[in-house]
């Protein structure tokens, strides 16, 4: 391996890891190939990167899936719904956390979790307090100050947005 072919690496590992803006990366990409070898890395890396976030996903829903699944449609006693649906809704934060961490496309996992969030947290307080409102609609509160304040600490203001309307639809339908 000469000594171009090493810096090209390197360059690709600043941009990856956004150790230097990528105008610059792509500057100097262009600089030490002669403008012929960047199209072809950036190319395959964003399809493999697209690939993987389409299965991280994927696996997401399904998770999302079968947590409603077992809540709704099975005859399975409470204690095992409740630990079946938060095992998978732990899974389901991890690989929402991991594609946060990661730098890819978590937007849709983290809706996901936040849906699967919702459903887990009001069948356990429905069943627990034996379907009283006031429960019911403190944890449908919670989940929206959650997805507020998690959208506002992101910057993803389509679940801000999503959090507002959610209170002030629930907010008016106590007063109806």
């Amino acid at each position: 391996m000469d000594k171009t072919e090493i810096i090209i690496k390197e360059i690709h590992y600043w941009k990856e890891n956004k150790l230097l803006p990528d105008t610059y990366c792509d500057f100097l990409l262009a600089l030490y190939t002669e403008g012929n070898h960047f199209e072809e890395t950036t190319a395959s890396s964003a399809n493999s990167k697209t690939g993987t976030n389409i299965i991280w996903t994927s696996a997401v829903f399904v998770l999302l899936l079968i947590s409603a699944l077992v809540t709704y449609f099975t005859e399975l006693s409470f204690v095992l719904q409740t630990v079946t649906s938060g095992f998978l809704l732990l899974a389901s934060i991890l690989v929402t956390a991991f594609l946060l961490v990661r730098k890819g496309k978590f937007q849709m996992p983290l809706v996901i979790t936040f849906i699967q969030l919702l459903i887990t947290s009001l069948s356990f307080v429905e069943f627990v307090t034996e379907g009283n409102s006031f429960w019911i609609a403190t944890t449908v509160v919670t989940n929206c100050l959650l997805w507020i304040s998690i959208g506002g600490f992101l910057r993803i203001y389509y679940l801000l947005i999503s959090g507002i309307i959610a209170s002030l639809i629930f907010g008016v339908t106590l007063f109806i």
